[in-house]
């Protein structure tokens, strides 16, 4: 349930508060932030063993590309300072999961396991194939990643069996999400539906991770304009929906 309290911050332009500036997503979500028509712009980079930050810079959105612990300083930043929190960190401990939740109770969170827009479409259509199939077709899911990703399966393909899970009642079962690990791929994700007669399949292919930059500043303003509570990409779907109508 999404409060109907007012958003916390104002977001004109979106000043964002980097955590995990150096990896491969914080790069990339510097060069799209100067792409993006000063609509949006870094202005606080926290190192990686940086315990007290200096926050004099002004920002009204945290976005974390970080690590478990940097996930964990963006979230006492975002309570001290008030400003939602985008977290793209995937491989997170339960107990980081709980802090996100405890911050959620005081700012705007955004659980991000891929930033991609596709993704979050993809997500909405495996769980009409799940409902509308039913339980004669066998599901897998199957993802690829460059050999620098730590955590196995990914997010976004956990995030895959959720979207599963909504639409059939069940989760996939474990033994059908398969991880590989190759190359510098950047993400591919293939959902199959599988009958003795057909087969459906349902696939996402990223072809650079500018993509991931580009939609991580697009949910940043999003989440930047919602009301304190948890927020997962269904819900970016549904304020889609809803404008629609």
């Amino acid at each position: 349930m999404i409060p109907q309290s007012p958003p916390i911050c104002q977001v004109h332009p979106l000043k964002i508060c980097l955590f995990g500036s150096s990896g491969r997503m914080g790069q990339r979500i510097e060069e799209a932030s100067k792409q993006s028509n000063e609509n949006a712009t870094i202005t606080l980079r926290p190192t990686r063993d940086e315990h007290a930050i200096d926050a004099s810079q002004p920002f009204n959105v945290i976005v974390d590309f970080s690590s478990e612990g940097g996930t964990k300083s963006a979230a006492a930043l975002a309570i001290a300072s008030k400003c939602a929190l985008l977290v793209g960190t995937t491989g997170l401990s339960a107990a980081t999961h709980a802090i996100l939740k405890s911050a959620s109770m005081n700012v705007a969170v955004l659980k991000a396991p891929n930033t991609s827009i596709g993704i979050i479409v993809m997500r909405a259509l495996i769980a009409d194939a799940a409902r509308m199939l039913g339980s004669d077709f066998k599901i897998s899911i199957t993802e690829v990643h460059h050999t620098k990703k730590l955590d196995r399966p990914s997010g976004t393909a956990l995030a895959l069996a959720d979207a599963v899970a909504r639409g059939r009642g069940e989760p996939p079962d474990q033994s059908q999400i398969h991880s590989i690990r190759t190359g510098d791929v950047v993400g591919d994700h293939d959902v199959v539906f599988t009958s003795e007669n057909e087969v459906v399949t349902l696939r996402h292919h990223a072809k650079n991770r500018d993509l991931f930059a580009v939609g991580a500043i697009r949910l940043a303003h999003w989440i930047a304009r919602q009301p304190v509570g948890m927020y997962g990409l269904d819900d970016l779907f549904n304020d889609r929906k809803e404008a629609a109508k």
